[in-house]
């Protein structure tokens, strides 16, 4: 029961991020161009994002835990985080949605900045940099790795290869080269890489139970 509700806690948190920071995307490109109705991204995408991209890391939490069954049917104490609900209330979901509204803008802004490029290369800029720090944000959150949430992590940027190659005309694959790798890196390590320092910071300042 424990491990089930932090594994549905953790899960639960992560969509609304996931639905949050595409939305916190829109409204930065729709401000940024002087409140154009346009979207940046076209159904496909959108539903490509929704299911293929993002589905399996996400919910590869519900595979996640912290302690084995044993280690938690022998200390009761463990129970009490749950009995105070500090896995999930209105200061977590707050904390989601500061990281969703910082990496939406980081990863708009950065894109616009470093690559002065005709829009459907701004598309195919923002949306990799989003796929890769949705993967990251997965592995940030987990306590322990196992290889059915690296596979799925790797399995989901196969996905995202394979779309590459055969949907062409929503992502811009003449764009992708050796400076758009770098650039792209450069934009995920900034969007992700304050959280998970954040993060490694709490658990060595104030650990849990």
């Amino acid at each position: 029961g424990r491990n089930a509700y932090k594994r549905a806690a953790s899960l639960s948190q992560f969509v609304i991020h996931r639905g949050l920071i595409i939305s916190i995307l829109q409204m930065a490109f729709s401000i940024i161009f002087y409140n154009v109705a346009i979207p940046i991204y076209n159904g496909m995408l959108m539903l490509g994002y929704a299911t293929f991209y993002t589905s399996l890391p996400v919910f590869s939490l519900i595979l996640d835990q912290d302690l084995s069954r044993e280690k938690t049917m022998l200390y009761p104490n463990l129970y009490m985080s749950l009995r105070k609900s500090r896995e999930m209330n209105s200061k977590t979901f707050f904390i989601w949605v500061w990281i969703s509204i910082y990496q939406g803008i980081v990863i708009m802004v950065m894109s616009l900045l470093m690559f002065e490029q005709s829009f459907v290369r701004i598309v195919t800029i923002t949306f990799t940099a989003l796929i890769l720090s949705e993967i990251l944000n997965v592995l940030t959150t987990i306590h322990r790795v196992n290889r059915y949430i690296i596979g799925s992590q790797l399995l989901t940027l196969l996905l995202y290869w394979l779309s590459l190659l055969l949907f062409r005309n929503y992502l811009d694959t003449a764009a992708i080269d050796a400076d758009f790798l770098y650039k792209v890196a450069l934009i995920v390590a900034v969007s992700w890489t304050p959280i998970y320092i954040a993060r490694c910071l709490r658990r060595k300042i104030a650990p849990s139970e």
